[in-house]
């Protein structure tokens, strides 16, 4: 009987905490790519293998109109040097994870400019800190929309006080809009 409620219990946290991760059940639940670069005498790229849409709104196919919110398991970004990824994931000084699973992107609005790209003023939430972060974008004329662009972060602003990369990360995306 103890066996059993024991097994139980593990049964219920294991679900608990997977349950955390909806939609994050595979690699190819990603409508794109979203990196980061972490320069610390040389460039270390991170990829997130697991990330999604939870919304999206798109008033008469306007940009300048977008809603748009993005959920990230922090946890799945991977780089080529496994120690260093392994480091900045687990410690209190970079992502932990443990403590902060998920980073989330919140876009309302976007500018669009002369040359035809936008800019939007993204709310950023990563290790518990919400920011603002500039980011640019190109769009492909037609749907299903095919969306360019790039960022920096300022690690500083979301805790990142460990030694290693430089204050400036720069990210990329590159991604199709889903559409309804």
């Amino acid at each position: 009987m103890k066996k059993s409620i024991l097994l139980s219990a593990i049964l219920i946290a294991t679900l608990s905490f997977f349950s955390s991760f909806v939609g994050y059940d595979t690699v190819g639940d990603a409508p794109g790519t979203l990196q980061f670069i972490g320069d610390a005498g040389g460039e270390n790229l991170f990829t997130f293998q697991k990330w999604q849409f939870t919304n999206v709104e798109l008033p008469e196919d306007n940009f300048e109109k977008i809603k748009a919110t993005v959920e990230i398991n922090a946890s799945s970004f991977t780089c080529d040097w496994k120690d260093l990824e392994v480091n900045v994931k687990k410690k209190k000084d970079y992502f932990f994870v443990k403590k902060f699973p998920s980073v989330n992107v919140v876009i309302d609005g976007a500018q669009k400019q002369e040359d035809g790209s936008y800019t939007t003023d993204a709310s950023l939430t990563l290790k518990g800190v919400t920011k603002v972060v500039p980011l640019t974008f190109t769009v492909s004329e037609t749907a299903p929309y095919h969306v360019t662009g790039s960022g920096v972060v300022m690690r500083s602003k979301f805790k990142f006080n460990g030694d290693g990369p430089k204050e400036e990360v720069p990210v990329k995306f590159d991604f199709t809009l889903p559409t309804e």
